[in-house]
């Protein structure tokens, strides 16, 4: 009987921990932005009505913006790409696929 609280209790406790312990996440290089090419610059979708751009624009990853040493548009881009403290469960869930990020534009 003993044991089976013993492993009851850490099962409950693991578990609490998932989801209250957090970590920091930041978004996938493969996180969606729209390259603005005139200006040099990267807008993410939240941002993107508000942005300064032009008709020379086409849609990429973050990655590949950093790559070309485009430059976030605005505070708002900035912003939006800032990491994130989210539960261990959440972090865990995403990168099984499981869960949507909260880059997931």
């Amino acid at each position: 009987m003993k044991r089976i609280t013993f492993w009851v209790i850490l099962f409950v406790l693991i578990v609490v921990g998932l989801f209250t312990v957090k970590l920091e996440a930041a978004p996938s290089p493969a996180t969606r932005v729209i390259l603005e090419h005139t200006y040099q610059t990267y807008i993410t979708p939240p941002c993107y009505e508000a942005a300064q751009k032009t008709n020379n624009i086409a849609e990429a990853t973050l990655q590949k913006a950093e790559e070309a040493n485009y430059k976030p548009e605005s505070s708002c881009t900035e912003s939006s790409l800032q990491p994130a403290k989210q539960p261990i469960a959440y972090v865990i869930a995403e990168k099984l696929g499981l869960g949507n990020s909260q880059w997931d534009w």
